[in-house]
């Protein structure tokens, strides 16, 4: 039997799509994997099919957007930020640059220093623990090499007091410190916890001349206490929450930690960036799927570096017009080509 269909399809030529067929052949080619008919719509294949995202069925809940400027990452942001609050998904963006084209989807808008949140109640975390990551990220922000520990310890006693006191005499007379303890003292405060935060729809920015360190730390400590409230919530299998993260390849190292997490909480980080060699490369491999964006021959060159495409993926974000990308899903090895089709609501 096997014989006459191998002898058949020599005698004939057959164009076959890899990935949209049984294989008849090779038990080693990829068969296609099962399309998702429910989650968030993101548009149409090159066959008119429904295309879409269901972080909920993904290995893990987070994923990246990589686009050039103008591409349409934020437009795709906030077109799954409504499509998640159809399905009753809390959203947060977190948006350095304050763009108003978020910021009107919603009705709870911060301003971090103007707005102040309670960093030293970290529900979910032990004590040390949080201080431990706190002093990690510090460490790698604000460039104090071998520093990592004392700032551990500096700020385990500030959670231990509830007060940044102990750290306030600790940094007198040491410039790297008081420049840390500067930084703190604009993002601490008692008008919002983040047991509070965490059951809202918030756009998070900051004032338009805050240093890279303060947005990078204040974005930083935001993504740790949801991470811990999340996280003392047990673990969960339904999207619950998503969280827009704007030029996230400042925070590569987390994300890349983040990812690796076996455990699903709840909710997913998507990450945002026009900077794909910015990122470790394992982010993109762990991530639950990447969406890469259509963009000029150089960006296009980037993500050939990251990503093994063939020349039709390649043709189809290098010479197509704007809305079309390519989606990977963990565990996929073939992109699906897609024309983003996006809610009217999202679109600047």
């Amino acid at each position: 039997m096997m014989d006459r269909i191998i002898r058949s399809l020599m005698e004939k030529k057959v164009l076959l799509l890899a990935g949209d067929i049984i294989p008849v052949i090779s038990p080693l080619s990829v068969l296609a994997p099962r399309e998702e008919s429910t989650g968030f719509h993101l548009g149409i294949d090159e066959r008119g099919r429904d295309i879409f995202l269901n972080p909920e069925k993904l290995p893990n809940m987070h994923g990246v957007i990589l686009g050039t400027s103008g591409s349409g990452k934020s437009t795709l942001a906030r077109h799954l930020i409504l499509e998640a609050r159809e399905s009753g998904v809390k959203t947060w963006v977190i948006d350095p640059h304050g763009e108003e084209a978020y910021a009107r989807l919603f009705t709870r808008r911060l301003i971090i220093t103007s707005d102040r949140i309670d960093l030293l109640t970290a529900t979910g975390w032990d004590l040390l623990e949080y201080a431990g990551e706190l002093g990690r990220y510090v460490e790698l922000i604000y460039g104090l090499r071998g520093a990592r520990n004392v700032i551990r310890e500096i700020i385990a006693e500030c959670l231990r007091e509830q007060s940044l006191e102990p750290f306030k005499k600790l940094a007198n007379g040491d410039p790297d410190l008081e420049r840390l303890f500067d930084d703190i003292s604009r993002l601490h405060g008692n008008d919002y916890r983040i047991t509070e935060l965490a059951e809202q729809d918030v756009y998070f920015t900051l004032p338009l001349m805050a240093s890279r360190e303060l947005v990078a730390f204040a974005t930083q400590v935001l993504l740790l206490l949801l991470h811990g409230y999340m996280r003392a919530r047990g673990a969960r299998q339904r999207l619950e929450m998503v969280v827009v993260l704007e030029e996230a390849h400042v925070h590569s190292p987390y994300l890349l930690s983040l990812f690796k997490e076996v455990r699903k909480w709840g909710y997913g980080v998507i990450a945002i960036s026009q900077l794909p060699r910015e990122f470790d490369p394992r982010v993109f491999q762990l991530a639950g799927f990447v969406i890469i964006l259509a963009g000029p021959e150089s960006y296009v060159r980037d993500v050939e570096s990251l990503f093994s495409l063939t020349a039709d993926e390649r043709d189809h974000v290098l010479f197509s017009t704007r809305g079309a990308a390519l989606f990977y899903r963990q565990g996929d090895p073939r992109p699906r080509k897609v024309f983003l089709k996006l809610r009217q609501a999202a679109l600047a």
